[in-house]
């Protein structure tokens, strides 16, 4: 393809495991530099991909010649430094999920990009795997009004303290937890059928305390591997969206969505089901589940907000929504109470 996107990519998580073989792949983009706070392994990751540069020096990444965009896949504590960063020298952004730590500082992103006039997108991308795009297909036409929507993941790659090495992920300090990391895509999921949310309740848990980190010490984990979310949606109907990473037999995903006239079903082997009231249930499936096919669907859709003007999806917008339910789950989980979240207006973007 002519004029491809120049990228860089910041961080070596996320990052090297699915965006930066992702963009190398498409022919929409070019990665040109990828970051990491740590010299050597910028450097080793620039190498292993092909790419021109590798470095720890935030400005010299955003002093590529010809670079034209990034993608922040850093811990969620530093998504504002970075983003805020890169919009203010005119450079497109892509921003990991949560956008930020708080409202606040998503919003601080989102002021950053429309001032700059920069296209901004927020990686909701299991949304666009082709169960969950089902699903959503299929709620908004048969579900009605919502009486119950449920939401339920049950992993065993957690469940011993050598089972996943201590990283970031292990450490609410950063941002991390497995709310960060599956909850909010579950919520980004119900609120594009059901968006009025009322009131949230959480409760959240480590079930494995300790961890063992690159330098062989067991380290005290901080963010949860465990919750259970409550939602009451405006007008009647509740949400539940729950998880445990360290059960001892995992299962895949399972989402229920019950309305007054109809009711939609992802099953644990991928095959989705609906019907309206009175119909025998259909089904279809299995289907495909594949994040990175997920992602490469959002990086598409990047290209063509910046190539062709097409609306940004996931949107600003919508990163703002997941990110004030997150908060106020968050505050639930805290103060053990039920928690209006904030109300984000619709804008553009």
């Amino acid at each position: 393809m002519e004029n491809p996107i120049k990228i860089a990519i910041i961080g070596s998580g996320f990052g090297r495991k699915v965006a930066l073989p992702v963009y190398a792949e498409l022919e929409e983009f070019e990665p040109v530099a990828v970051w990491s706070r740590q010299p050597e392994r910028a450097r080793e990751l620039a190498a292993e991909a092909g790419v021109g540069l590798g470095t720890a020096d935030f400005d010299e990444l955003l002093s590529v010649p010809g670079l034209e965009a990034v993608h922040v896949a850093t811990p969620v504590a530093t998504h504002v430094q970075f983003a805020v960063a890169a919009a203010e020298r005119g450079l497109h952004v892509i921003c990991e999920k949560p956008m930020a730590e708080n409202l606040e500082g998503a919003r601080r992103i989102v002021a950053a990009i429309r001032s700059a006039g920069v296209v901004g997108l927020v990686d909701y991308e299991l949304r666009m795997k082709q169960t969950r795009r089902r699903v959503i297909e299929r709620a908004r036409e048969v579900v009605g009004r919502p009486r119950m929507a449920s939401v339920s993941l049950v992993q065993s790659d957690h469940a011993d303290p050598d089972s996943r090495p201590y990283t970031w992920v292990h450490d609410a300090q950063l941002g991390g937890g497995r709310l960060q990391g599956y909850g909010v895509h579950d919520l980004d999921l119900i609120l594009e059928v059901f968006p009025d949310v009322d009131a949230v309740a959480a409760a959240t848990d480590v079930g494995v305390p300790l961890r063992r980190a690159q330098d062989d010490e067991m380290r005290r984990v901080t963010a949860e591997d465990t919750y259970a979310l409550l939602l009451r949606f405006r007008g009647g109907g509740l949400g539940v969206v729950s998880l445990v990473s360290t059960a001892r037999h995992g299962r895949g995903e399972v989402i229920e969505i019950h309305g007054d006239e109809g009711t939609v079903r992802l099953d644990s082997d991928r095959r989705v089901w609906w019907g309206r009231v009175g119909e025998e249930l259909q089904s279809e499936g299995p289907l495909d589940a594949s994040s990175t096919e997920a992602f490469k669907r959002v990086a598409r859709n990047f290209w063509a907000a910046i190539r062709e003007g097409a609306a940004p999806e996931p949107s600003l917008q919508e990163g703002l929504r997941v990110q004030a339910i997150f908060d106020a789950v968050r505050t639930a989980d805290i103060e053990r109470r039920w928690v209006a979240p904030e109300l984000v207006t619709s804008s553009p973007g």
